[in-house]
């Protein structure tokens, strides 16, 4: 159940609720079947609120977030994911001051996402390649010279940081 959500109103009419944001989750972590993260066993029980799953076999209790990005943060799911849309459809990068004005939350668990995610991207642990027709918009690569420098001014700056001037 991937979805592309083409704004951030398309993205809360399709998550009304945490509990639809938890199904979501659940249709992308589990699309092979429910599995206990601590030991794998695929025989889980859910309680009565859907959140909340324990392993026929290690006993363990779990949620969704177990194992992910997600997991010890008190953020409702539904708030990650607009901030992951965020993120990825602002092209030059967002402050976690408009992180925290666009999901009104403080600016400390603004700058929290935006650590968290960063993390995620840095460390590859989203473990899916892409496949298929990948596109990208707006990438660049390399660079011009500068042409309105005058070279002069290239050669006196090279100079005066070799004598460690300015």
């Amino acid at each position: 159940m991937t979805v592309e959500f083409k704004s951030l109103h398309d993205l809360f009419e399709a998550m009304p609720d945490e509990m639809a944001a938890i199904n979501y989750f659940k249709s992308i972590s589990w699309k092979n079947g429910e599995r206990c993260p601590y030991c794998g066993h695929d025989k889980v029980y859910s309680f009565a609120t859907g959140k909340v799953w324990k392993c026929a076999e290690c006993r363990q209790r779990f949620s969704i977030r177990i194992g992910t990005i997600f997991e010890d943060s008190k953020i409702p799911l539904r708030k990650w994911l607009a901030a992951i849309w965020l993120i990825t459809s602002h092209r030059k990068g967002i402050t976690s001051t408009q992180i925290a004005r666009d999901l009104n939350v403080t600016q400390k668990t603004g700058w929290f996402i935006l650590h968290r995610l960063r993390h995620a991207a840095r460390t590859r642990s989203f473990n899916r390649q892409l496949r298929g027709t990948v596109e990208v918009d707006e990438a660049y690569f390399g660079g011009k010279e500068n042409k309105h420098v005058k070279p002069k001014a290239i050669a006196s700056a090279k100079s005066s940081s070799r004598l460690g001037v300015g």
